[in-house]
């Protein structure tokens, strides 16, 4: 066989026979992707030319996640990608197909491999009086379901891009991963990804017995079991957001009752120098991160938590 089937739109990378492109979910205006396939001889003397016989295409592997359009006469392409359905997946998915050319008795199959990205913390949940929103929709003023009160309005919304590279030179800041029921029936409703700082509330008899507290505060990190609270190492970007209301509040993630961002003293040090001014800038009083005020529920030290995540383990 002289020849080879190619992808030549220019919108790959690869080849001769493996092929990719990047959908980043992170760009709202991202929702497909496009491919042509020609015929391009092995040793030159020729330009690339359509397969006489035609292209025939493959299932994508993952038909949950989008639609693949083809055209079996030129070897085009187009993925339609179901972008809420990537988002609710809550990670990065991968679809394969294969195109197989046919040209003068001969063919020639190439597989194409679409990376579809989202910054893992979109798509996140927040109940709002109007039902559960992704986090990234929300505004400033918009209101919030808090646990403690009426709706509160979102003040301040920020948020921090961490890329493949800075979660490997960081592992620290990588994600903690909480699955659908991983605290009980609902709770949460979907796998959940928070930073590893990020403080869940508990309650339960033991947050009683053992710290004297009916529901107490604590860091995501701090409930890793290996099984249904992971850290995750999959994951290659990430995208975390925090919402800042007049007062400290509890709200719901995924059905899970977690914190609104708490600007304390070692929240306002991790933050860029221009994020810390435009907190400032709303909040004067914020230049003392003592003004504040209290958190809403007890913030568990490390040895404490470790108390009440070791008498979860061990059961009733």
């Amino acid at each position: 066989m002289g020849y080879n089937i190619s992808e030549t739109s220019g919108n790959t990378t690869g080849g001769p026979s493996d092929w990719a492109q990047t959908l980043d979910l992170s760009d709202p205006s991202a929702t497909s992707v496009s491919g042509d396939f020609d015929v391009v001889p092995l040793f030159g003397g020729g330009s690339p030319s359509e397969a006489t016989d035609g292209y025939a295409f493959s299932a994508v592997s993952n038909p949950g996640y989008g639609t693949l359009v083809t055209n079996a006469t030129t070897g085009e392409y187009t993925f339609i990608v179901d972008r809420s359905a990537v988002i609710t997946s809550g990670t990065d998915q991968v679809i394969t197909f294969t195109v197989t050319g046919t040209s003068g008795g001969s063919s020639d199959e190439d597989t194409v491999t679409i990376t579809i990205l989202i910054c893992v913390a979109r798509g996140t949940l927040i109940e709002t009086p109007d039902g559960p929103l992704p986090v990234e929709t929300l505004s400033v003023g918009d209101r919030v379901v808090t646990l403690d009160g009426p709706p509160q309005p979102v003040r301040w919304i920020g948020s921090r891009h961490l890329t493949q590279q800075d979660l490997a030179c960081t592992p620290t800041l990588r994600p903690i991963r909480i699955t659908a029921d991983a605290l009980g029936p609902g709770v949460p409703s979907r796998d959940l990804l928070v930073s590893p700082q990020h403080r869940v509330l508990l309650d339960g008899w033991r947050a009683e017995l053992f710290l004297a507290e009916p529901q107490v505060l604590v860091p995501a990190k701090m409930l890793v079991n290996d099984r249904s609270i992971t850290v995750d190492h999959e994951v290659t970007e990430v995208e975390y957001f925090h919402l800042l209301f007049d007062s400290h509040q509890i709200i719901l993630t995924e059905g899970l009752a977690t914190e609104s961002f708490f600007p304390g003293d070692h929240a306002m040090d991790e933050l860029d120098r221009a994020v810390r001014d435009e907190i400032v800038q709303l909040f004067p009083q914020l230049s003392d991160p003592a003004s504040y005020g209290d958190p809403a529920r007890p913030s568990l030290r490390t040895w404490e938590a470790r108390v009440l995540m070791g008498s979860e383990r061990a059961g009733p």
